[in-house]
């Protein structure tokens, strides 16, 4: 198996925490508040697993500001989750954009392979729709 064949399978399966909350709680599912709990753990994991692989791509070209970019994001969606919960979903969504959106400044970043950054768009569409779609529903 490629590394390209595992990145794509693990990144779109990485979906199912976000997309499956969001149906449950759009559908008024019995289930509704445990997805919530569920899906907003999983952002902060997810916001968390992205920033913190930007260590090591600050490492390649002594980029400390990427480091500290990383910082500031974990320290903002952790605030958020624990002192905004009705706002976390938002926040989350505001906050994967914000990811991806800074990920394409190759001035910061490394330029990543076509495959990947296709991919990155459209989990990041759909996450950010899941969080948001939570957010308008719930």
């Amino acid at each position: 198996m490629s590394t390209r064949f595992i990145t794509r399978t693990l990144g779109y399966l990485g979906l199912i925490p976000f997309i499956i909350p969001a149906i449950l709680v759009a559908t008024n599912s019995g289930y509704s508040d445990f997805a919530i709990k569920i899906v907003e753990i999983y952002a902060f994991g997810i916001i968390c697993f992205l920033t913190g692989s930007w260590w090591g791509m600050a490492s390649l070209n002594d980029n400390r500001a990427l480091i500290f970019l990383s910082n500031l994001y974990f320290v903002t969606a952790f605030l958020l989750l624990f002192l905004a919960p009705l706002w976390w979903s938002l926040a989350a969504s505001v906050l994967l954009i914000g990811i991806f959106a800074l990920e394409q400044k190759q001035s910061l970043f490394p330029l990543l392979p076509q495959f990947y950054r296709q991919m990155r768009t459209v989990l990041t569409v759909l996450s950010s729709s899941s969080m948001l779609i939570i957010h308008i529903t719930r």
